[in-house]
């Protein structure tokens, strides 16, 4: 039988502590990096909102007609096409329907 000579070889998988610490936050930093752009997107979007919400609000301030009736143009489109308001092609054309869309979100 033959002696065999024994050889050390490294393990690659063995790190230190403080290359383990690295690499661990080298990956949590990457997967921390999908959630900081979708904070970031919705923050834009929410400062959007608010941006045309306050135009919005200038806006109907500022107006001179503030209120359906009083507006020339809805008036004259009564005379003309729509007839009485509230009517059945009024209401068609020009109320919308509201959906509730609450019960997708949960």
């Amino acid at each position: 039988m033959e002696k065999q000579g024994y050889q050390y070889t490294e393990n690659p998988f063995c790190v230190s502590r403080r290359q383990f610490i690295t690499i661990s936050g080298i990956i949590v930093a990457l997967l921390a990096l999908p959630a900081v752009w979708l904070r970031m997107a919705v923050s834009s979007r929410n400062d959007y909102i608010l941006a045309r919400t306050k135009g919005l609000y200038k806006d109907d301030v500022q107006a001179k007609v503030r209120v359906s009736h009083a507006n020339k143009v809805v008036a004259q489109y009564y005379r003309e096409f729509g007839g009485e308001p509230l009517g059945k092609l009024s209401e068609e054309l020009l109320h919308t329907q509201y959906v509730n869309r609450a019960k997708g979100i949960s």
